[in-house]
């Protein structure tokens, strides 16, 4: 009963000033004088959102006292104070000026009552409506040209430079290929499983060409989900070329980090392109399960009355969801032989982070944001940065749980204890994605708040998980450099025993 009333006590504080505002707003909407003033709005095309509308307000005091200036708004909910915009002095004229902000919400032309009021020192109130016109056709012609210039420009520039980069990787992959009939383009199609175990089996399936193309159907599907509801969002043209540059710019970064993992492995160990094709793809498969089982938590939560849906979202159930997904595709990928070690656990792990990180990033730029919405520069940032630094945080969060896997696997001892493994990498994978979405959260209240105008604690923790995940890339590179001294010296060793 004491947490109860505690519950309530809380909620009267928090609502106490809502309730004291509507009444407020609703006493001096309800004037019946006129206040002797000339308002002067500056109603010019907005060309960013959000911009500022500037209103000159002239007004004239007859009464031998100050008489406070409030600044109203009528919403569908009714009117709201605005804010106190200044005082009057007493017999005099007097100008104040208030600055009106808007943002841009999916509406060309829009046209929203206002009203200044005051109260004389009869006691009665003053006040005067007035119209904010909100002109955004050249606000919205602006962001279509450079749309279209974007999409002509950018999209095929970038397009061509990673089909060069997917040709260059092939041709590398197909030229040094391993000796023998484990590594080709017929066991690509048809691998041997005859006599393999049945964890080596699953992961041959994990990086079959089929299971590849069903999971890139389920995000082309995902796509096509999409795209439906931009256009009906911003129409069929916009909607395409935003999904567009949503689809590049989400995708360049991540196949860049793929190519860059698998490159550095295949020189140290010669790993096949097979395996990390098929993490990769397992990534994005991760991404459009994760979207599916988070949208559905999250919106029976929302039948809870006062739920805190969206905290309990970011900070519970994405991490949980996210990282157990991918880390099963680790788990699957564990048992085939190859992955016998540290630094291709940390490399494969990575990997299935990058290829969560692209659909994610996919859906965020053409879902969650807009470039009319929050403006083309600002969406333009959005996009380099959740490129570079989300995607690296992704790769982070992954890293921890094939590690931990790897590890295990490459020592004698704890072979036996790899698959367990997998349950404190993916705890720890869990605590990091929490926190980091903590940070983002923190950010975003800072940032909401004015106090400063950049994120602040999310870049931090990236540098901070980037720093750790190269160091670990730094000792297993070493580690495995003495491995191959050793087995290199064993071997030798063994050829120069005399024979008996």
């Amino acid at each position: 009963m004491k947490t109860k009333a505690a519950y309530a006590f809380a909620l009267l504080v928090l609502l106490c000033p809502l309730v004291a505002a509507d009444s407020l707003a609703d006493e001096l909407a309800d004037f019946g004088l006129a206040l002797d003033a000339e308002i002067n709005i500056d109603n010019a095309p907005l060309l960013s959102s959000p911009q500022i509308i500037s209103v000159v307000i002239a007004a004239n005091n007859p009464y031998n006292s100050s008489m406070p200036i409030y600044a109203l708004r009528q919403s569908e909910a009714g009117w709201e104070v605005v804010k106190l915009i200044g005082a009057l002095p007493p017999n005099s004229e007097s100008t104040i000026e208030l600055e009106v902000e808007v943002e841009y919400e999916k509406e060309r032309k829009k046209t929203t009552r206002y009203a200044v009021v005051g109260r004389g020192g009869d006691g009665q109130l003053y006040g005067r409506n007035f119209y904010v016109v909100e002109d955004w056709e050249a606000y919205e012609s602006e962001i279509r040209d450079t749309l279209s210039i974007s999409v002509v420009t950018v999209v095929p520039i970038v397009a061509v430079l990673l089909i060069i980069l997917l040709i260059a990787m092939a041709q590398i992959a197909y030229t040094s290929k391993s000796p023998g009939e484990e590594y080709t383009l017929k066991s690509l199609v048809f691998p041997a499983v005859e006599g393999k175990p049945f964890e080596e089996k699953v992961a041959d399936i994990m990086i079959h060409p089929l299971m590849m193309a069903f999971e890139v159907a389920c995000v082309i599907v995902l796509v096509f989900v999409l795209f439906d509801s931009l256009s009906q969002s911003s129409g069929f043209d916009d909607g395409l070329k935003i999904l567009a540059l949503s689809a590049v710019g989400s995708f360049a970064v991540p196949f860049l980090y793929f190519a860059a993992a698998w490159y550095f492995e295949k020189r140290e160990e010669g790993k096949p392109l097979r395996f990390f094709a098929g993490i990769f793809v397992w990534g994005m498969f991760a991404a459009f399960l994760s979207l599916l089982i988070s949208s559905g938590i999250v919106s029976e939560l929302k039948g809870f009355e006062f739920a805190p849906y969206a905290l309990i979202a970011t900070m519970l159930i994405a991490p949980v969801v996210e990282e157990t997904i991918k880390g099963f595709g680790i788990l699957f990928m564990s048992g085939h032989h190859e992955y016998n070690d540290t630094l291709t656990g940390l490399l494969l792990g990575f990997t299935c982070g990058v290829g969560f990180a692209f659909v994610e990033n996919l859906f965020y730029f053409s879902s969650k944001t807009n470039p009319f919405e929050i403006g083309l520069v600002s969406w333009g940032a959005l996009i380099l940065y959740r490129s570079f630094f989300n995607t690296l945080a992704h790769g982070c969060f992954t890293a921890a749980v094939s590690t931990a896997i790897g590890y295990a696997r490459s020592v004698d001892r704890l072979k036996k204890f790899a698959r367990i493994a997998f349950a404190p990498g993916v705890f720890l994978a869990i605590v990091i994605h929490s926190i980091f979405n903590m940070s983002a959260l923190a950010d975003n209240f800072v940032i909401a708040s004015r106090q400063v105008p950049f994120f602040i604690f999310n870049p931090m923790l990236i540098i901070l998980l980037a720093a750790m995940f190269f160091l670990v890339l730094v000792l297993a590179t070493i580690d495995e450099k003495k491995r191959k001294v050793a087995a290199k010296g064993a071997k030798t060793g063994l050829h120069m025993r005399p024979n008996p």
